[in-house]
């Protein structure tokens, strides 16, 4: 190998390499940061929501690392949009790994998805659990796949050790472009768990605002002259008097892991002053390579094989929420899911007319 890349590069790398249509051959190009050292030895697979998993191997330190695929192999706004439904943002579950920790309903269930997936015969909680606990795993994802490798992470970690109350050495967290998974209790305990997390997200990326920071999308590009779209206004605004609603109802509000994270200042998408096409252009796996000053993906195609689900080790789906449904006419049941009965709602519309941040409410 001519050249060591950082950890960073070599990770966003493999978190790339999941969007291709040819994993395999990919990870053998010598000219990305993963220098053709890494090899699959697990998947790829991908499941019912269109996640995707492969697990890899560095021939040159004995590394593991599992790299996670969100379900969008392209990005939008109605994406940012999408997941905020599809991901049961304002319905937390329970995570039991952490104290008082609180995930989002849709990022539990769609990890214990990922843990049934098969291949070869070996689910990838059955691989995940067979690695030697001494052996370095690292656990990679961008976009979705990073939200659902904080939830991955601190599970897998709580099997392979040590015991809860002590930091995880042995494995190791990349996220870019990464939505919140869970409340403070979760942040702050995955913080404690890993001293070698790291959360990565471009300046003007829209994803990394979710779910602590919605209202920070109103001004995101007012220091590149983009004003925000009265409808973009609208939709934040109403996405941030739900999620309010939703987080007092619980006593607990969501919170990036990691602190302030790894910042990464992007620069504007050239010749456009339009809203919409600098979201899709930030969130890029490409740009977080150029940010990180890596060498750029060639290749992006979706794959989306077929998956076999097996019991074996697994990280069991929290049980269905059950809440007494509460109608007002601001209240909209959420597809699949009993109406959580937000009570508050009337009240936090009131405060939710004018750009204001959570913290202290």
């Amino acid at each position: 190998m001519d050249k060591k890349w950082p950890d960073s590069a070599v990770m966003m790398t493999l978190a790339g390499i999941a969007y291709s249509s040819d994993i395999g051959n990919q990870l053998k190009n010598t000219d990305y940061a993963t220098q053709g050292d890494w090899s699959v030895v697990w998947g790829p697979s991908d499941d019912s929501y269109g996640n995707l998993a492969y697990v890899a191997k560095s021939a040159s330190t004995g590394k593991y690392a599992l790299a996670i695929r969100g379900s969008e192999t392209s990005f939008s706004w109605d994406t940012l949009y999408n997941w905020f439904y599809n991901l049961y943002v304002t319905w937390q579950s329970p995570w039991p790994i952490i104290p008082g920790a609180m995930i989002s309903y849709g990022s539990h269930v769609q990890a214990s998805q990922l843990t049934v997936d098969s291949w070869n015969g070996h689910t990838l909680g059955q691989f995940l659990t067979s690695i030697p606990k001494g052996a370095t795993l690292a656990i990679t994802g961008h976009s979705l796949g990073g939200n659902l490798a904080t939830v991955l992470a601190s599970w897998i970690s709580s099997i392979r050790g040590p015991a809860e109350t002590l930091p995880d050495p042995n494995t190791e967290v990349y996220t870019f472009a990464a939505p919140s998974a869970g409340n403070t209790a979760f942040a702050n305990g995955f913080t404690a768990r890993f001293p070698k997390s790291y959360r990565y997200w471009n300046s003007l990326d829209a994803v990394p605002r979710g779910w602590d920071n919605l209202l920070g999308l109103l001004t995101i590009y007012d220091s590149i002259g983009i004003p925000t779209p009265s409808w973009i206004w609208d939709t934040v605004v109403a996405l941030e008097t739900a999620l309010i609603a939703s987080e007092w109802e619980y006593g607990s509000y969501y919170l990036q892991p990691n602190g302030n994270g790894n910042k990464l200042t992007g620069s504007a998408l050239p010749l456009t002053d339009d809203y919409v096409l600098e979201v899709a252009y930030q969130h890029g796996v490409n740009v977080y390579l150029g940010l990180l000053n890596a060498p750029l993906l060639k290749q992006r195609a979706n794959l989306l094989a077929a998956a076999a689900f097996e019991p074996g080790a697994h990280l069991p789906r929290p049980e269905p929420i059950q809440r007494k449904a509460v109608q007002t006419s601001a209240t909209k049941p959420i597809a699949g899911l009993p109406n959580p009965g937000l009570t508050r709602l009337a009240e936090i519309s009131a405060l939710a007319g004018y750009p204001r941040a959570r913290t202290g409410f």
